[in-house]
């Protein structure tokens, strides 16, 4: 049995690519399941960077005169047992992809729908039309408040949010410098808060540099561990309530 996640939002910009790769994929990753990462886009290759990562990745380009209707069924029709996560890309072709599986019928092999949206005027306006197009599927559907600034004046950052979705579930990403080394790593923060063999050798690099009084490296090498250490906390903290959510909305389809 496996799981279609869709992350979609009809603004572009709106961590899209963050939410899909750092959360919905990697929510898969910890349950030790193969995912594969497919980004309906014509532009955005994003998942192409994490090239060390478990995640698979594929792209699909979706421009005029493409055959949606026959795309999904070939993308959403798959019998194996590997898990799917669509990076739908902004603007037109969220558009053309949420009218594909409305005259489909193919949004009955969806487990979730996730809307993201980074805190700006215009994310929620284009989150509120996401969500209107895609309701009446009856899958659930939840939203990613990305660059959250202080989980605890969340009200205040995303007000506007709880006024237009005062009952809908969602979680949080904040911003961090986790999500910089992820891709300086090219992986996800899950995988690098387990990769002690790598941590091991900035270790083995930093004492190096100790033992040449190089200062500039010191600096350098002492950040990046201290980074690493706080991507321990950021899944402690923020990812593992994203990955619970994840699992907990998600509906199994029939295959």
């Amino acid at each position: 049995m496996s799981n279609k996640i869709f992350v979609v939002n009809t603004k572009g910009g709106a961590s899209k690519s963050t939410t899909s790769f750092q959360v919905c994929a990697a929510s898969f990753l910890r349950k030790g399941e193969t995912v594969m990462l497919t980004e309906f886009d014509d532009e955005n290759k994003d998942s192409k960077v994490f090239i060390h990562s478990q995640i698979k990745t594929e792209q699909i380009e979706i421009g005029t005169g493409s055959d949606i209707d026959e795309v999904l069924r070939e993308t959403l029709l798959i019998k194996d047992s590997e898990n799917r996560v669509f990076d739908v890309g902004g603007n037109k072709t969220t558009t053309l992809i949420i009218e594909g599986l409305r005259k489909t019928r193919l949004y009955k092999k969806i487990s979730l729908f996730v809307i993201p949206l980074s805190g700006g005027h215009q994310d929620l306006v284009n989150a509120k039309k996401t969500y209107d197009l895609i309701s009446s599927f009856r899958v659930p559907i939840i939203f990613a408040l990305s660059r959250v600034r202080n989980p605890k004046r969340l009200q205040f950052q995303y007000g506007d949010f709880f006024k237009t979705f005062p009952n809908e579930k969602y979680f949080i990403l904040t911003d961090s410098d986790v999500v910089d080394l992820s891709r300086k790593n090219k992986k996800s923060i899950f995988e690098i808060s387990q990769d002690s063999e790598t941590k091991k050798s900035f270790e083995k690099l930093l004492d190096k540099y100790f033992d040449a009084n190089d200062n500039d490296n010191i600096a350098r090498m002492s950040i990046m561990l201290q980074i690493f250490d706080e991507s321990e906390q950021y899944v402690n903290e923020i990812l593992t309530p994203a990955f619970n959510m994840v699992s907990r909305y998600m509906v199994h389809t029939e295959e």
